[in-house]
């Protein structure tokens, strides 16, 4: 039985010790390790340690962001009142004021130094949406500088026909520019729009960019015999004559103007004459060339009897005309007409 016991193998914890009468060897059990204990006791204050640093940092990100808002909140303002208006692309546009600032608290932009911002009124008289895309059409002028462009604003870029809207287009410039050195232009010199300007301060005629109406004389009797038909004879009254630089919410291009030709029309005949659109046959005699219409408005035929009935043709010319070669086509036949005008 004792070589049973002694061949029979021992647990690791387990330890044999041999017994002071020389009887059979006692087992005794080893003493249970300390080692997971003290490792897990670590574990949980290492997890404090960091849960304390990282609440410590995220308080002073906080606080330091808090202290950063708070200095852009009391950033000091320089304003300076302009209430000047100019018209691009059909748009009246009032440059209310211009302010300076290191940086605006509100907008998160600062893309120099310093920054300026212009407060505009925007009012779409048209019956149309028109588009200006402000950032490639809007600039700050700086003496001895190139053009800036804007970082930021938060005006619509599609006015809605019969809208007005206030609102702000921010510029990156240096630190302690001259306010009142300071021109904003309208136009995209890329494409070779004409450009419009308009100072903070100093001389500025803004009748420059506004329509002009004037009233040049003229009646045409026009002889109107299509295939087949019969003749008939229409008469046109052109009462008047818009110059403007833009024209259904599109700019004109540098050193040139629209004209548009405003007629009533008269058909004393008892039948309906239709000579066709304006597109058809009323040109603008340009460059030893009939120039067709841009815009139409007036309608295919007339009806019997009819009297001043509205229309208007729109065409694109050199700049600064005073008088027009208007031309009505024969249509069935070859041949024009030429009615000249001036103002």
């Amino acid at each position: 039985m004792s070589k049973q016991l002694s061949d029979t193998p021992v647990r690791p914890d387990e330890q044999v010790t041999p017994s002071s009468t020389g009887s059979m060897p006692v087992l005794k059990k080893r003493e249970p390790s300390v080692f997971w204990p003290w490792l897990g006791g670590l574990l949980v204050v290492g997890l404090i340690i960091v849960g304390v640093v990282t609440l410590s940092v995220w308080n002073w990100l906080n606080s330091l962001q808090s202290g950063m808002g708070a200095s852009q909140n009391t950033a000091s303002v320089s304003t300076v009142n302009v209430g000047r208006s100019a018209i691009y692309s059909d748009l009246n546009i009032t440059w209310k004021d211009i302010q300076y600032t290191p940086f605006f608290g509100v907008d998160p932009i600062h893309a120099g130094p310093a920054t300026v911002r212009v407060t505009l009124t925007v009012n779409n008289p048209t019956t149309n949406t028109v588009v200006i895309a402000y950032y490639d059409d809007v600039r700050l002028l700086v003496p001895g500088q190139q053009p800036i462009v804007p970082t930021n604003l938060n005006l619509s870029a599609a006015p809605q026909k019969g809208s007005t809207q206030n609102g702000w287009i921010d510029f990156p410039v240096a630190k302690n520019v001259n306010l009142n050195a300071l021109k904003l232009q309208f136009g995209n010199a890329a494409t070779n729009e004409m450009l419009v300007a308009i100072p903070v301060q100093g001389s500025y005629n803004a009748a420059q960019y506004q329509m002009r109406t004037v009233h040049p004389a003229l009646t045409v009797y026009y002889y109107f015999k299509g295939w087949q038909l019969p003749g008939y004879t229409l008469t046109y009254h052109l009462a008047s004559v818009d110059i403007r630089n833009s024209y259904n919410g599109v700019e004109t291009k540098g050193g040139q103007q629209y004209y548009v030709l405003n007629f009533t029309v008269d058909n004393p005949n008892g039948t309906t004459v239709s000579p066709g659109y304006g597109f058809d046959y009323i040109r603008l005699a340009l460059n030893g060339g009939n120039r067709p219409p841009m815009d139409n408005t007036l309608p295919f035929g007339f009806k019997a009897n009819a009297h001043g009935v509205g229309g208007r043709v729109a065409y694109l010319a050199p700049a600064g005309m005073h008088s027009l070669n208007i031309v009505f086509l024969h249509q069935a036949v070859s041949g024009w007409d030429t009615y000249p005008v001036s103002w």
